[in-house]
C-alpha cells in the first residue's frame, strides 16, 4: 500500500521506555486520501543503546527499508553533521543576552520561593489526602458532603466527591489542573488544613498565596488550550506558527500587565524567553514557512499581518518557489488537451511562411511559463476562507495540477508527534502489571496488528508469496 502511494509520506516518532525497561522507538505514517488526513502506525522497535540523533536516525532507515519505503526519505546532509550544528546552536543560545525590548525583568523583585512553596504545598495536600485512606480522606469526603448540603439549600452546583489530582513533573498541565481544583474546593481545603486534629495545619494556604494561586492559574491557561487543541489529530504544520504567536502574545502582555504580582510577572518574561527560543528553532527548516504560505487562509499576508519584516516575507516567498521549481514544477499532469493536437499545432505554425505567424509575443505559453503562472496566480489571489486546507487543495487540484501536489505533501505533516504519543499509551495497556515479562517480539506484534486492524489494508492474493519470517530482530 505504501509502497504503491505516488505522493510524499510524512513520518511521525518518538521514544518510549516501557514499564518492564525496554526502551523502544516507534514511527507513525502521515498522508492523505482525497483530501483527507491518514495516519497509521508504521513500526514500534527497540532500540537498546543510547537514543542519541544517530543512533535513532539508524533505527529509522532500518524500519523504513524493512517496509520498502526508504525512497520516501530525503536525507539532507549528514545525520553527525546536523547533531553537530544543533549543539553549537544550543550553546549559543546560551550566551546570548536574551532581554527583550519593553520586557521588564522582574526577578530581582520576586521571592523565587513563592510560587514553588504554593505549589510543594498543594502537591502535599493532594498526597496527604489520597495516601491517608483511613483518616484524611473520610474527612475529606465528609466535608465536602456537608458543603453540598449547604450548596443545595443556596440553590448551587454541590461540589463533587474528588480527591486533587497531583502535580506530576513529566504530565502536561498537571500544575494547572491542581490549581483548578484547588480554587474550586478552597472551602474543602481551608478547613481541612485548619482543623487541629487532621494535623494539616503547616500546609495551610494564606489568602496572598490563593491570589498567586488564582493569577498563576489564569496565566497557565492559554498551555492548557494549545495542549488540548495540538493532541487532536486534525492540527497540521501550518498551525504552529500562529499558535506560538497568540502565546507570545499572551506572555508580552501579561508580563507587563500591572493586574499580576511581581512573581507572575517574572514567571510570564522567563517564559517568554523560553517560548522565544523555540520559536527561533523553526528557522532551521523551512517546511514551516512553506506550509503556511501554502494554507489558501493565510499565504504572505499573515506575515505581512503580523509585522514581519519585508526581507523576511521575502524570504519565504523564494523558499516556497525554490522547492516548487525543484521538485514540482516538472511534474507530468494530465492535460485537458491532447498532446496531439498540441504538436499538429505547433508544426503547422513553424511550416507557416508568414513571419506573423511565428511571433514571440503571440505564441503559446510554454511548459515553464505555465508552471511559473501557476505559482504565481496562488499567490496573487485573495487569500479564502479555508478551514480545512487539505479539502481546499484537493477540491482545486484540476486549477493548480503541480502546486496541489506540493501543498496536499506539506499540509498533511502533522503539527505534533500526539499520534506516537497514543502508541505508547496503547502499550501500557498491553504492559500490564501481570504481562510485565512480555517479550520485545511480542509487545510489538501486538501493538502494530491491533493498529493495522484498524486500516484497510490491500488483500493478498492467494498465489502471492507472503512473508512468513516477519524480522523481529533488536535495532
Amino acid at each position: 500500500m505504501l509502497q504503491d502511494y505516488k505522493e510524499a509520506l510524512n513520518f511521525g516518532t518518538d521514544a518510549w521506555t516501557s514499564p518492564n525497561s525496554k526502551a523502544y522507538v516507534a514511527v507513525t505514517v502521515h498522508y492523505e486520501v482525497d483530501g483527507v488526513p491518514q495516519c497509521l502506525l508504521l513500526d514500534i522497535a527497540e532500540v537498546a543503546r543510547s537514543h542519541t540523533g544517530l543512533n535513532l536516525a539508524i533505527a529509522f532507515a532500518k524500519i523504513l527499508e524493512d517496509f520498502g519505503i526508504k525512497n520516501k526519505l530525503e536525507l539532507a546532509g549528514d545525520i553527525e553533521r546536523e547533531e553537530n550544528e544543533m549543539e553549537r546552536d544550543n550553546v549559543s543560545d546560551e550566551d546570548v543576552d536574551d532581554d527583550e525590548e519593553g520586557l521588564v525583568d522582574f526577578r530581582e523583585e520576586m521571592t523565587e520561593a513563592e510560587i514553588a512553596e504554593l505549589d510543594a504545598t498543594l502537591r502535599k495536600i493532594a498526597y496527604a489526602v489520597k495516601d491517608s485512606t483511613t483518616i484524611l480522606l473520610p474527612e475529606w469526603n465528609v466535608i465536602i458532603q456537608r458543603q453540598g448540603i449547604a450548596s443545595k439549600a443556596a440553590r448551587q452546583e454541590p461540589l463533587s466527591l474528588r480527591v486533587m489530582p497531583c502535580d506530576v513533573t513529566t504530565r502536561w498541565n498537571s500544575t494547572y489542573d491542581m490549581l483548578v481544583f484547588a480554587l474550586e474546593y478552597r472551602q474543602v481545603i481551608d478547613e481541612i488544613t485548619g482543623n487541629r486534629d487532621m494535623k494539616l495545619r503547616k500546609y495551610e494556604v494564606q489568602s496572598d498565596e490563593w491570589e498567586i494561586a488564582e493569577q498563576l492559574c489564569a496565566v497557565l491557561k492559554i498551555f492548557k488550550d494549545a495542549t488540548l487543541f495540538f493532541s487532536r489529530s486534525t492540527p497540521n504544520l501550518a498551525k504552529v506558527i500562529p499558535a506560538m504567536d497568540r502565546i507570545d502574545r499572551e506572555l508580552a502582555t501579561g508580563a507587563i500587565s500591572s493586574r499580576y504580582l511581581p512573581s507572575i510577572q517574572a514567571a510570564l518574561v522567563m517564559g517568554k524567553k523560553l517560548l522565544n527560543k523555540y520559536y527561533n528553532m523553526t528557522d532551521h527548516s523551512e517546511v514551516y514557512r512553506i506550509a503556511m504560505v501554502l494554507h489558501p487562509q493565510h499565504k504572505l499576508e499573515y506575515f505581512k499581518n503580523t509585522g514581519w519584516q519585508p526581507d523576511w516575507i521575502k524570504a519565504a516567498r523564494q523558499i516556497v518557489e525554490d522547492e516548487f521549481n525543484r521538485a514540482y514544477a516538472d511534474l507530468e499532469v494530465a492535460s485537458n488537451v491532447p498532446a496531439s493536437t498540441n504538436t499538429s499545432s505547433a508544426k503547422a505554425r513553424q511550416d507557416s511562411e508568414n513571419i506573423f505567424d511565428n511571433l514571440p509575443e503571440c505564441a503559446p505559453l510554454s511548459t515553464t511559463s505555465a508552471v511559473k503562472n501557476e505559482l504565481k496566480a496562488y499567490l496573487n489571489t485573495k487569500i479564502k476562507d479555508a478551514p480545512d486546507p487539505l479539502k481546499w487543495w484537493y477540491e482545486h487540484r484540476i486549477e493548480y495540477p503541480r502546486l496541489s501536489r506540493m501543498a496536499l505533501n506539506y499540509l498533511s505533516i502533522p503539527a505534533t508527534s500526539v499520534d506516537v504519543e497514543r502508541v505508547f499509551s496503547k502499550g501500557r495497556l498491553v504492559l500490564s502489571h501481570i504481562r510485565n515479562h512480555l517479550s520485545v517480539d511480542s509487545t510489538r506484534g501486538l501493538m502494530c496488528l491491533s493498529a493495522w486492524k484498524a486500516v484497510k489494508l490491500p488483500e493478498v492474493s492467494k498465489n502471492e508469496e507472503v512473508d512468513k519470517d516477519w524480522d523481529f530482530d533488536t535495532y
